[in-house]
């Protein structure tokens, strides 16, 4: 029987990792899939030890692993290191999974001969009013309108399944060198599309990613837009065949961008937030993609965040 080895990277978020871990081992599975329950624990501390004992205890698939150096790359080493499945999928610690997550991602692998699979990680916020603006519409980009078997050049892993044989051969498949700045996903599935492996989208395999109010904030919310500007860019330039070439070819269009949507979201913000916010997307994006080389200690020292 096929095997799912679910891995959850956690660093003191423990009443999120106890509703991640909880949703992940109520998934309801085909009768030819097992699964099992990796959780990696980022703190130095080993905070999550006593949540994955009291699980294991209780007779539930869930193996516990510390890895004490901080940074989400090293975390999720440790996870694919531990991982006995044929398959792997990666959940995030303040996220919680549809029930029929595990069984969408799975089929969709099967059915399109695919070698990774991802899907949308839909928002709960905490207190949206706190927001100013609708952010719903911010989160539905091209991918999210796509039909389940879309192709894809890369995946976030909040949300995301391997075939284990076929995406990590090496001993440390994450870029280390982007522990702490993020990033290590896009750069890996990136990788793994220009070496031919076949990444789609599964409209119907859901998990849901809780923003708290502090997080929950427009500029947060625009620093997120810029961070994830750079990391798809960074990735797409470490993996050219003519890196210069390529960065040089972000210029113009971001340089565009700015001119563009720069003054329209200055015109916009007086009046109408939300047609600032939906500009200022615009500049962040373009800004991203301008500093992409410009990697920040996104995680500080907390590790896994």
């Amino acid at each position: 029987m096929p095997l799912v080895s679910v891995v959850m990277c956690t660093v003191d978020r423990l009443q999120g990792a106890r509703d991640c871990v909880a949703s992940v081992l109520a998934q309801a599975l085909p009768d030819d899939l097992a699964l099992e329950m990796i959780v990696v624990d980022n703190s130095r501390q080993g905070l999550a030890r006593p949540l994955a004992a009291e699980l294991a205890g209780a007779g539930k698939p869930v193996r516990y692993v510390h890895e004490a150096e901080p940074g989400i790359s090293q975390a999720r080493n440790a996870g694919v290191a531990a991982a006995g499945g044929e398959f792997l999928a990666f959940i995030d610690d303040d996220e919680t999974a549809e029930p029929d997550w595990i069984a969408n991602l799975y089929k969709a692998l099967l059915e399109h001969e695919a070698d990774i699979a991802t899907g949308p990680v839909l928002p709960v916020f905490e207190d949206r009013a706190a927001l100013g603006f609708d952010p719903t519409p911010f989160f539905f980009g091209s991918r999210e309108k796509m039909a389940t078997g879309g192709r894809l050049r890369a995946a976030r892993t909040g949300n995301v399944m391997f075939r284990m044989a076929r995406c990590f051969s090496g001993a440390e498949p994450f870029d280390q060198r982007l522990g702490r700045s993020g990033g290590e996903d896009t750069d890996l599935t990136y990788r793994l599309h220009r070496q031919g492996r076949k990444i789609i989208w599964v409209a119907d395999a859901v998990v849901h990613e809780f923003w708290p109010n502090d997080k929950a904030s427009l500029a947060a919310f625009l620093k997120r837009k810029r961070v994830t500007a750079q990391n798809t860019t960074l990735a797409r330039v470490r993996h050219a065949a003519h890196p210069l070439a390529t960065a040089l070819g972000f210029v113009p269009k971001s340089l565009l961008q700015l001119a563009i949507f720069a003054p329209l979201a200055a015109l916009a913000y007086p009046f109408d937030r939300q047609r600032f916010a939906a500009h200022a997307l615009h500049v962040m994006s373009a800004l991203g993609k301008l500093t992409f080389w410009q990697r920040a200690s996104y995680y500080g020292d907390k590790g896994a965040a």
